[in-house]
């Protein structure tokens, strides 16, 4: 029986929880190819949690918070102008609001504090800091492209 190994390409199906039980995202209908012992952005921590598993096969992948978006930094908690922001942009507490960066890059921050002409944001991805749980099952594997036979001339 074929079962997966690092640099085989194969399609799954997955649904991707937060530790709280919400679903971030899935795929049961339509597979996503992906390469096994590579992790994808989508699914980070699924690597080699394929390996030998045949198809047809399921299995469960805790990841850690450090293994998914990274734990939560303190030290992106910022301090920015309130003219960094639109004038008649809502800064409601709490809430994820975007800005542009100074590059003109649009990136999303939380809103900690509105401290009149100070406004006080969270900057870290805002999945940092929660773990994530991966139903995976393992459709198909697909077969190793080998070399050529050499021939004699």
């Amino acid at each position: 029986m074929q079962t997966a190994q690092p640099g085989d390409r194969v399609e799954v199906h997955y649904v991707k929880r937060f530790q709280d039980g919400s679903v971030v995202s899935s795929h049961k209908r339509t597979p996503v190819e992906l390469t096994v012992g590579v992790d994808d952005p989508r699914l980070p921590g699924l690597g080699l949690a394929l390996v030998g598993l045949p198809a047809g096969a399921s299995t469960t992948v805790r990841v850690t918070a450090e293994h998914a978006y990274g734990p939560s930094d303190p030290g992106r908690i910022r301090r920015w102008p309130r003219t960094r922001f639109p004038q008649e942009q809502l800064l409601p507490v709490g809430k994820w609001v975007e800005v542009r960066s100074r590059q003109g890059r649009r990136r999303r921050v939380r809103v900690v504090e509105v401290c009149g002409p100070v406004v006080v944001v969270d900057t870290n991805h805002r999945r940092a800091g929660l773990a994530l749980e991966l139903e995976v099952e393992l459709i198909r594997i697909h077969a190793r492209e080998t070399a050529p036979e050499m021939r004699e001339p």
